[in-house]
């Protein structure tokens, strides 16, 4: 286990080859649903948020069910990177995700911006297997 996550750093270059056809990298994006459906990552690529946003409020709460998620959808040593915005979700996911057991972690600091910034494809694909609802619904139905 790395106690020091800002270690973990890897830039937009190196996850697009890490989660393109031929890598074995899984892209786990932890915006909100709404962010992801509307860009991510071209590449393989899941959604589990970390947060929702109450929508009147805005206000921020955590996701109950990341790390039931988390350990349905990802195996513990699959190459895991992490994203979100240039914000701290990345980090908090993270942290989250190595205390849940996984080892394999690397984080795309600034997300879906770092991305866009490096030119790299985008897609709005948010398909069963991919999206955060058929992930969950997934999990829950496992738990059983």
């Amino acid at each position: 286990m790395n106690d020091n996550l800002e270690d973990l750093n890897i830039n937009a270059n190196l996850v697009a080859e890490e989660i393109s056809q031929e890598g074995t990298g899984t892209y786990v994006d932890v915006r909100t649903v709404a962010e992801f459906a509307t860009n991510r990552p071209k590449g393989r690529a899941v959604n589990i948020p970390i947060v929702f946003f109450h929508p009147s409020t805005k206000e921020e709460h955590p996701n109950p069910a990341f790390e039931l998620v988390a350990q349905h959808a990802l195996k513990e040593d699959d190459g895991i990177i992490v994203g979100g915005n240039s914000d701290n979700r990345a980090l908090e996911a993270a942290t989250r995700l190595q205390a849940t057991g996984f080892v394999n972690i690397r984080i795309l600091r600034k997300g879906v911006d770092e991305w866009s910034e490096a030119n790299l494809p985008l897609t709005g694909d948010n398909r069963p297997g991919v999206s955060y609802a058929s992930l969950l619904t997934a999990a829950r139905r496992a738990k059983k």
